[in-house]
C-alpha cells in the first residue's frame, strides 16, 4: 500500500490529463454522432465543413488516451474508468490477490476490492486489519 501511496505524486498529473481527453472524448463522439444522424436524414448533411475535422480530432484523442493507459499500465497501474480517474493497483491482503483502488482526488490509497468486483464494491482498507502489501 505504501508504494502505491508513493506513486500517487508521479500518476495524478496523469490521471488529471487522461480524465482531461477521455471527458473530450465522449464530447467529440457525442458532436459526430448527432452529425451522423443528421446525415441519415439528409445526405447533404455530410457536405458541411468541419465534420472531418472533429473525426480526425476524436481519433487523435483516442490514439492519446490509449496511450496514456498503456503508460500506465507499464508502472503496474490498470485503469478502471478514465474519466473519473479511477485505477487499481495488483496487490495481496494477506494470501489473496486483490485490487487496491484509487480515485482521483483522494488523498491516499484507501480501498480495496476482489479482482472480480469493481469500483462500486470497494471497501475502507483497516490498516491494522488489512495485511496489504504492493
Amino acid at each position: 500500500m505504501e508504494e502505491a501511496d508513493s506513486l500517487l505524486s508521479k500518476i495524478n498529473p496523469m490521471l488529471v490529463e487522461l480524465s482531461d481527453f477521455s471527458v473530450r472524448q465522449e464530447m467529440l463522439e457525442e458532436q459526430l454522432e448527432e452529425i451522423m444522424e443528421e446525415v441519415r436524414d439528409d445526405y447533404r448533411a455530410a457536405l458541411k465543413p468541419g465534420w472531418e475535422d472533429l473525426q480526425v480530432e476524436l481519433e487523435n484523442n483516442i490514439n492519446h488516451v490509449n496511450n496514456m493507459i498503456l503508460d500506465l499500465g507499464a508502472i503496474g497501474i490498470e485503469v478502471d474508468d478514465p474519466t473519473l480517474g479511477i485505477v487499481n493497483f495488483h496487490s495481496l491482503r494477506g494470501i489473496e490477490t486483490v485490487f487496491l483502488s484509487y480515485r482521483l482526488g483522494e488523498a491516499c490509497v484507501n480501498h480495496w476490492h476482489q479482482l472480480d468486483e469493481n469500483y462500486e464494491c470497494r471497501r475502507i482498507m483497516e490498516r491494522e486489519l488489512d495485511i496489504i502489501s504492493q
